[in-house]
């Protein structure tokens, strides 16, 4: 990478408009959301109903949630959230989510890089001083400015 490049001189160029759904969205809502549109998406952000960045709900999360369904596990322990995307129709996207991992602006775009490969992302939310939702790096985007 030459010379330091942030998240903030990138994100805008990148998705300023990420797809998200409320703490309290259903499972359907969850899955309309990341079918919705072109690209599809791999990652649904979780927030509050003031835009704070809550959680974060994968692609993966959700085919692993599918496949448990069928029988197989892909892990020695099936993950309670993982049962409750399935089997639950009373579920809501704070039920399922994972913690939030975040980039803010000031970010190093090289360490953005990092958090990506060791959380085994490929977006990545960036956030205000606030921790409210502004944008989210694409892993295929990040590659035109590395």
């Amino acid at each position: 990478m030459s010379g330091m490049i942030t998240v903030g001189a990138v994100h805008c160029l990148i998705t300023t408009l990420p797809k998200c759904v409320n703490i309290k969205a259903s499972k359907q809502e969850i899955l309309e959301t990341m079918l919705n549109g072109s690209p599809f998406t791999r990652a649904v952000y979780v927030t509050s109903d003031d835009g704070v960045l809550e959680g974060i709900i994968t692609l993966q999360d959700v085919l692993e949630g599918l496949v448990i369904s069928l029988g197989y596990n892909p892990h020695e322990k099936v993950k309670t959230s993982q049962k409750l995307f399935k089997y639950s129709p009373f579920g809501t996207a704070g039920d399922i989510m994972k913690s939030p991992v975040f980039v803010k602006t000031n970010t190093p775009l090289e360490d953005a890089l990092k958090i990506m490969v060791l959380q085994r992302l490929n977006e990545l939310p960036v956030v205000d001083e606030q921790n409210k939702l502004i944008g989210d790096l694409n892993a295929f985007e990040m590659l035109k400015y590395i």
